[in-house]
């Protein structure tokens, strides 16, 4: 039978005990199958490797914290001062520095930890890979602001939020391709250089060569003195993909159902935590399809998403629970309790202009309005406690190749809302007519010539097609409780700031 919609795929089996490629080592064992497997491991001997998270050197005993990345938790290792390789650890084994220990699982008397490694016996061992002088080591042991983590991007994946960040969106990424692929959708790899502004919003990335020739040759100019591209790699202007939509439409229209999954490039002089110039889109395209499947879609998809790091990165989620966000879990299981909401744009106008005078938004709200983060914030979070759908928005303010409806006013696209975060997905049903495409063009001042190839596809067999647009990093900042975008993604792109 079919998966329920919004299901995710059961854990897989955990694997065999020592990890895969650690012959070098010996054969390790992550410590997170230390602890799930907890206490039925207890008097094995197995072999730990990872950094040291935290030492205390008490003389008769050492006590080591290490951890290897595989979960937020750390391992207790205790040594004796009798164990070979002990001496070693001297002055060098303070936080950051890597370790292998070969030891025994053993009960830990210490509540906060059900088991510890002890390393006593004769053939016990611990190994210093890597030592650190903690004076000069800048993630020592205390708290650091996530501004500073973020100026030592080498190092940051050390730090438990940001480790724990990686693999939740590690899983959300295998989550997406699993959810796709077993709804038959093919995925298809867009380009990254496009000549083609998919919003119309004009803050693109520009891909030239002509500047490295620029300072000994000057710029080569037309006669009515502008830059000519003709003499360009691409031989017109081209620039980093805002979306990968316009694309992988040319495929949805002759594969039925794909999606595209890639980073996209923003030139927005943005400075606020929701925004960065790189990030990545998961956009699928659905043929034969309309806006209610649109977003049955979207609404499955996040779902199926949730549930699938509630499944398999319960730990970090926890953490994230104690550390980011109270109440994060219960959050999220409202998100999967229940069907989301939806009404049309309109009617959201009409009922936040009832609240306006309570809830005193800074701009104020008609229709025909771009909604702002508190309007949409204030849908999701105070009238209806859950994700919200609005759809049928006015045709000013939405995008050149959305469907329009039958009143002229409105375009049938969508908005998926999120409790906490605002808009996470936006989407709509294509124009498939290619007399109200060109007009919509036209409008948006944008130069039909120039998608003459997406003009095509409604010469040629155009059918009703509808898709979506999901910033990746926007769900991470969902599932994880997460403020700021610029902590969500491995290497934030923002302006002033390419390091790493």
């Amino acid at each position: 039978a079919p998966a329920a919609a919004g299901a995710a795929a059961a854990p897989q089996d955990s694997g065999p005990l020592v990890s895969y490629y650690s012959s070098a080592v010996g054969g390790r064992v992550t410590v997170k199958k230390v602890v799930d497997s907890g206490v039925s491991l207890i008097g094995q001997k197995i072999n730990v490797c990872g950094w040291v998270r935290t030492m205390r050197d008490q003389k008769q005993v050492m006590f080591l914290e290490v951890t290897d990345g595989s979960c937020p938790a750390g391992l207790q290792v205790v040594l004796d001062p009798a164990v070979p390789g002990y001496d070693s650890l001297k002055g060098k084994c303070g936080t950051g520095a890597s370790v292998r220990c070969i030891g025994k699982l053993v009960k830990s008397p210490a509540a906060k930890q059900p088991v510890e490694l002890l390393l006593k016996d004769p053939d016990d061992e611990v190994t210093l890979f890597g030592a650190v002088d903690s004076a000069d080591y800048p993630m020592a042991k205390g708290k650091h602001s996530m501004e500073f983590l973020r100026s030592i991007g080498h190092l940051r994946p050390r730090a438990i939020i940001i480790a724990s960040v990686a693999r939740v969106r590690a899983a959300l990424a295998q989550a997406t391709h699993e959810f796709f692929r077993s709804r038959g959708f093919v995925y298809v790899h867009t380009p990254l250089i496009t000549a083609a502004d998919c919003e119309g919003a004009g803050e693109m990335f520009q891909v030239t060569t002509l500047m490295a020739e620029a300072e000994k040759k000057g710029l080569p100019m037309t006669p009515d003195k502008k830059i000519d591209y003709s003499q360009d790699f691409f031989g017109k202007p081209s620039f980093l993909t805002v979306s990968g939509q316009l694309s992988v439409e040319n495929y949805c229209c002759a594969l039925s159902n794909v999606y595209t999954f890639g980073p996209t490039f923003r030139a927005e002089n943005s400075h606020t935590s929701r925004h960065l110039a790189e990030f990545w889109m998961i956009e699928p395209e659905l043929a034969f399809a309309d806006i209610k499947d649109d977003m049955d879609c979207a609404e499955d998809y996040l779902k199926y998403c949730v549930r699938y790091a509630m499944e398999h990165n319960r730990s970090d989620l926890e953490f994230f629970e104690k550390q980011v966000e109270k109440g994060l879990i219960a959050r999220l299981e409202n998100l999967l309790a229940e069907p989301f909401q939806r009404l049309t744009y309109t009617e959201a106008i009409d009922i936040l202009k009832k609240e306006e005078k309570k809830a005193k938004f800074t701009q104020a709200v008609e229709w025909g309005m771009d909604l702002g983060s508190e309007h949409e914030r204030y849908l999701a979070e105070k009238i209806y406690k859950k994700p919200t759908v609005l759809y049928n928005y006015p045709k000013d303010i939405k995008a050149f190749y959305m469907r329009l409806n039958d009143d002229n006013k409105t375009v049938a696209a969508m908005d998926v809302l999120a409790p906490g975060i605002g808009e996470v997905i936006g989407g709509s049903q294509r124009e498939e007519r290619l007399e109200v495409l060109d007009r919509r063009i036209q409008e948006m001042g944008l130069e039909p010539k120039d998608y003459w190839w997406y003009r095509d596809l409604r010469r040629y067999g155009t059918v009703p097609h509808s898709g979506f647009g999901l910033g990746f990093e926007r769900l991470i900042m969902l599932t994880t409780g997460v403020e700021n975008i610029r902590d969500v993604i491995p290497y934030p792109r923002y302006p002033g700031h390419a390091e790493f």
